[in-house]
C-alpha cells in the first residue's frame, strides 16, 4: 500500500517512461540496454569468425563421445592440453585429408588431359561419331565441332579468344576462394581446441542456463538438435562408404584405370550431397575422350541412379533413425538447409527441422484431451473434465487434475 504521496515522482517517471517509448517502465533497464548493445557490437565484429566457430563447434559436439571415451582412458595430467590437441590434430586431417586426397587425384587426371588435348590440337580433333549419331541436332553439332576444332591448332585458336582480363579475373577469384577456406580451417582448428578444452565447463553452464530459462523441455529440445546432428554426421560416413564401394565395382567392372583410387574419390565426394557427380562426370569424360562412349553411357547412368538413390533414399533414412525425423522430414531437412545454408545447412537444416517436429509434437501431446481415469505424465490418475489439460507447451500443469 502507498502511504501519502510519496510514491508521485516515481509514478510520474513510469508514466512518462511508458508514453515515450511504449515499454513497461521496469523493462527497459539500463543494464539491458547496455547488455543488448554490446552483445550487438561483439557479434558485429566477431561476424568473420562466426562459420569457423558453428563449424568447431558441429565437429565438437559430433564426437564428444569419442572424445569423452578416450579421455577416461588417458592419465589427468594429460586431459587438459595434450588430449584436447591430439583430438583437434585428429580430426583436421580425418576431415582435410580425404578432401585433399579427391582433389589431388582429380589435378592428376585434368593433367593428363591437358596432354591429351594437346596432342589432339595438333593434329586436329574431329567430332566423336556419337556425336553426329545424336538424333535431330547430331549433324549440326559434329560440324560446328569440326569447323571450329578440326583443324589443327583449333583449340588453341578457340582458347586464344578468351580475354585476359575474365582470365585473371576467375584467377583472382580462386585465390581469394583459397585464402578465405585456409582461414576458416586455421580458425576452426583454434577453435575447435578451445570447446574440447573447455566443453565440460561449456556444457554445463549450457544446461544450468536452459534449465533455468526454458524448464524440462529446454533439454529435450536441445538433445533432439544434438541427435540429428550425429546422425547427420553419421549418414554422412556410411553414405560415402557405400557410394565409393558400389562406384569402385562399377568402375572395375568396366575396366576404368585405377579403379580403387577413382571408387574411393567418388566415395569421398559422395559424403556431401550432389557433389558426387562430379567425380563420375570426370570418369565419363575421361571415356569419352577416349572414344569408349559404351562404358561412358554406363558408367553415367548407373552412377547416377547409385549416387541419385543414396542422396535421395539412403541418407535420409539413416539420419531419420538417429535424429528422430521420418524420410520426408530428413530429406527436406537436408536439402533445404543447403539450398538455405550453403555447405554448413547440411549439419544445421536437420537439426532445426527435428527441433521443430519435437516442439510441434510436444504442443499437439498437450493440446489432445485428456480423458477421465488416464494416467497422466507423472502417474496420477486424472479424474478432471479433458479441457483441465493446457495447451501451452512451456505452462505444463504439474497434474492432469489441476485446471489451468
Amino acid at each position: 500500500m502507498h502511504q501519502g504521496g510519496l510514491d508521485t515522482p516515481d509514478r510520474a517517471r513510469s508514466a512518462l517512461v511508458r508514453f515515450v517509448t511504449g515499454w513497461p517502465p521496469n523493462w527497459p533497464s539500463s543494464r539491458r540496454i547496455a547488455a543488448a548493445v554490446v552483445l550487438g557490437l561483439t557479434l558485429w565484429l566477431i561476424r568473420s569468425f562466426l562459420i569457423p566457430l558453428i563449424w568447431a563447434a558441429v565437429f565438437a559436439i559430433a564426437n564428444w563421445p569419442l572424445y569423452r571415451r578416450c579421455a577416461q582412458h588417458v592419465p589427468e595430467g594429460m586431459r587438459a592440453h595434450v588430449l584436447p590437441l591430439a583430438f583437434s590434430i585428429l580430426i583436421t586431417f580425418l576431415v582435410l585429408g580425404p578432401i585433399v586426397f579427391a582433389f589431388a587425384i582429380l589435378a592428376g587426371q585434368s593433367q593428363a588431359w591437358l596432354t591429351e588435348i594437346s596432342i589432339m590440337d595438333k593434329g586436329g580433333p574431329l567430332a566423336p561419331s556419337w556425336l553426329r549419331a545424336t538424333p535431330m541436332v547430331g549433324t549440326r553439332l559434329a560440324d560446328a565441332w569440326n569447323d571450329a576444332a578440326g583443324t589443327p591448332g583449333g583449340l588453341s585458336a578457340l582458347l586464344s579468344r578468351v580475354e585476359d582480363s575474365s582470365l585473371l579475373h576467375s584467377l583472382q577469384s580462386a585465390g581469394h576462394l583459397i585464402a578465405y577456406h585456409a582461414f576458416v580451417v586455421a580458425i576452426t582448428v583454434v577453435a575447435l581446441l578451445f570447446f574440447f578444452r573447455r566443453g565440460d565447463e561449456l556444457a554445463l553452464a549450457l544446461a544450468h542456463r536452459i534449465d533455468e530459462q526454458f524448464g524440462r523441455l529446454g533439454g529435450k529440445f536441445v538433445g533432439v538438435a544434438i541427435a540429428a546432428l550425429r546422425a547427420t554426421v553419421q549418414s554422412m560416413v556410411l553414405v560415402g562408404l557405400i557410394d565409393g564401394i558400389a562406384m569402385g565395382i562399377i568402375y572395375a567392372t568396366v575396366h576404368i584405370p585405377s579403379p580403387i583410387a577413382w571408387g574411393a574419390v567418388t566415395g569421398i565426394l559422395a559424403m556431401l550431397p550432389f557433389i558426387g557427380y562430379s567425380a563420375v562426370a570426370a570418369v565419363c569424360v575421361s571415356q569419352l575422350a577416349q572414344g569408349a562412349t559404351a562404358s561412358a553411357l554406363l558408367v553415367g547412368a548407373v552412377g547416377f541412379a547409385v549416387l541419385f538413390s543414396s542422396d535421395k533414399f539412403v541418407r535420409p533414412m539413416l539420419m531419420a533413425k538417429g535424429a528422430r525425423l521420418d524420410f520426408l522430414g530428413a530429406l527436406m531437412g537436408t536439402v533445404g538447409g543447403l539450398q538455405t545454408f550453403g555447405l554448413l545447412g547440411i549439419f544445421i537444416g536437420p537439426m532445426i527441422v527435428a527441433v521443430g517436429k519435437a516442439m510441434l509434437d510436444e504442443w499437439l501431446t498437450y493440446l489432445r484431451p485428456v480423458q477421465p481415469g488416464a494416467l497422466c505424465r507423472d502417474g496420477i490418475t486424472n479424474s478432471a473434465p479433458p479441457e483441465c489439460v493446457s495447451i501451452a507447451p512451456d505452462a505444463l500443469p504439474r497434474s492432469c487434475g489441476t485446471s489451468s
